[in-house]
């Protein structure tokens, strides 16, 4: 008889991307196409899409997302009207997804997308549940001339978003 995986280790077999990029954003239109070809870039060989939160910019960010979502099927979208708020639309956004991985960077490119390559694979290990990127931790960089990452991804396993 097999037995069932750990709870917690994501089934990567499960249909839809292995990473999810969640943007939760506000007023960011024009670094909209600039993420998402850093991220094309940073994650090439990894099956990959990003969702832009967005709450409602009035410099129409949701609108930019949308025009390319419509030639890019790794971009999604999600408005919000009436809701605000960074630790809401990452929760929005991480129930949208279906991928085994997520991320979470911030829209205005201040942090470093070439680490989630590295941060996917330590937990592809499976040593790990969850890895966070810092320019405080050791081996982290504070060097003003170079972008920094904040980024996180959590392996949260298949039954998060149900």
């Amino acid at each position: 008889m097999k037995e069932d995986p750990p709870l917690g280790i994501a089934d990567e077999a499960d249909a839809g991307p292995a990473l999810s990029v969640i943007v939760p954003c506000y007023n960011e239109r024009p670094n909209v196409a600039p993420m998402i070809a850093r991220l094309d870039a940073a994650l090439c060989g990894i099956d990959w899409e990003v969702i832009y939160v967005d709450d409602n910019s009035p410099d129409a960010t949701s609108a930019e997302v949308r025009g390319i979502a419509r030639t890019n099927p790794r971009v999604r979208c999600i408005r919000r009207v009436g809701r605000r708020g960074l630790a809401s639309a990452v929760i929005e956004g991480a129930l949208s997804s279906s991928a085994a991985y997520m991320a979470v960077i911030d829209g205005d490119l201040q942090h470093d997308e070439t680490r989630l390559p590295v941060m996917l694979a330590e937990l592809r290990s499976g040593y790990y549940d969850l890895a966070v990127a810092s320019r405080h931790a050791e081996g982290g960089n504070n060097c003003s001339d170079l972008q920094t990452s904040v980024a996180g991804i959590a392996n949260i396993g298949g039954s998060c978003a149900r």
